[in-house]
């Protein structure tokens, strides 16, 4: 049996990584928001969060799902699947990446203000790169060569990123964005070809062949309704971003950056907590005992609830005081930033139950949900952005969160029986009175 300290240190390792990466990313933001202009500031956000966006679009979901997939044929020590796999993962993305090489191109012959364009186009080049980092982050995975897994991307690249922006600011080439958005591309392939030899053998590019049958065709469904998981569970605050900038001026994408930027950064402490409990709640799913499950979900969900309580009140009463960090410009992003911890509380008092269902097997389900509530964000955003600028944003966020946990609610309880969310764990009958 493997020890307590084998099991928790990849989960331990991880969250560390994840928040350095958090902490050097807020650092960056915050030296841009001094020491640029906040029209450069909006282009650096929007490349950035095009990175992000874009290299999950072009994975293709196939991260994500092999996840489990590498991780169960390393286990079984099937070579051959695992050769497979990647060669129906790197086929699919190998076409994702003209794409999206074709669109970064046909960004400068658009209507669009040219700094725009510019993080359009820089953002799009190095989401090629992360994508390969993305697939060889879940082969390191199911190797158990952890630091490989996370280190790369959520460490290194923003290390990198953070130094650049640094010796910018003390060389004083403080003007524009373009050395930082020439430099995306540039770090994210550095840091892929590095993670690549560190790997060895085991570097997906190393690994794939063409032999065999062509299984794109199993995995291409899983991976998409994946995806559609993925961007509504970790990439939303990169997606509100790109939403603004096809709808505001630079300087208010700035603005909003930041606003929803500090709310990620807080929401990703609240649900930090999930990620320690998700060994108990299959052993205490599997128990077939609900009181047991319920008081977990109850536990996880307080605390989770009770951290955005106390985010959301210090924002209101210290809120104009962190944003003055950023400088003048960035008050305005008050109210925005309000509401997108409110957004985020929501999505905390949704609890468990996209885990929950996960563990029932019923993802794929639950990624017509994902897809509505990003039409929800988009729309919402349509229709608000020309009434109320990125206050508008903020609200069709909002909207959104609360339309996808009030539908996962409905999906969890149809699916399962039981929801995992904040409610449903506080409710009397439900905590004390096990179901029959």
């Amino acid at each position: 049996m493997p020890s307590l300290w084998r099991l928790l240190a990849p989960i331990f390792g991880l969250m560390g990584a994840r928040l350095a990466g958090a902490a050097f990313g807020f650092l960056s933001q915050l030296a841009l928001a001094r020491a640029f202009p906040p029209y450069q500031v909006g282009v650096a956000f929007l490349a950035i969060s095009v990175t992000t966006f874009v290299s999950l679009l072009v994975t293709g979901g196939y991260h994500t799902i092999g996840l489990a997939y590498l991780a169960r044929f390393q286990a079984w020590g099937r070579t051959r699947l695992t050769s497979a796999f990647l060669s129906a993962s790197l086929r699919d993305m190998a076409i994702l990446w003209c794409l999206a090489g074709i669109l970064a191109g046909s960004l400068w012959f658009l209507p669009a203000d040219r700094g725009m364009a510019a993080a359009g186009f820089w953002g799009t080049l190095a989401a090629i790169p992360l994508s390969l980092i993305r697939l060889n982050n879940s082969m390191a995975n199911a190797q158990r060569r952890f630091a490989l897994s996370y280190v790369p991307d959520f460490v290194v690249r923003p290390a990198l990123l953070l130094g650049l922006i640094l010796i910018l600011v003390a060389i004083g080439a403080r003007q524009s964005a373009l050395p930082l958005l020439i430099a995306l591309p540039v770090i994210a392939l550095a840091v892929a070809i590095g993670q690549g030899l560190l790997m060895g053998p085991d570097n997906v590019l190393r690994r794939w062949h063409f032999q065999g049958a062509d299984l794109r065709r199993k995995y291409r469904p899983r991976a998409i309704a994946m995806l559609a998981v993925t961007i509504v569970s970790g990439a939303t605050a990169d997606l509100v971003v790109l939403v603004a900038g096809f709808l505001l001026p630079p300087e208010e994408v700035a603005v909003l950056g930041v606003a929803i930027r500090i709310a990620a950064l807080v929401g990703f402490f609240a649900l930090a907590s999930q990620q320690f409990v998700l060994r108990d709640l299959v052993a205490a799913r599997s128990s077939g005992d609900p009181l047991v499950l319920n008081q977990l979900l109850l536990r996880t969900n307080l605390a989770g609830a009770g951290t955005m309580a106390v985010a959301v009140l210090a924002a209101l009463l210290l809120g104009h005081l962190v944003l003055a960090l950023f400088g003048e410009t960035y008050e305005d992003a008050y109210l925005p930033m309000v509401i997108f911890l409110i957004s985020q509380a929501v999505r905390v008092m949704g609890g468990l139950n996209a885990q929950l269902l996960a563990l029932g097997g019923h993802q794929i389900r639950s990624a017509a949900i994902c897809l509505a509530a990003l039409g929800v964000l988009v729309v919402g955003s349509l229709v608000l952005t020309p009434i109320w600028g990125a206050l508008g944003i903020a609200v069709a966020t909002l909207a959104a969160e609360i339309f996808w946990a009030l539908r996962l609610a409905g999906l969890t309880q149809r699916l399962e029986g039981r929801r995992a969310d904040l409610f449903f764990g506080w409710t009397r009958h439900h905590l004390l009175i096990p179901r029959r």
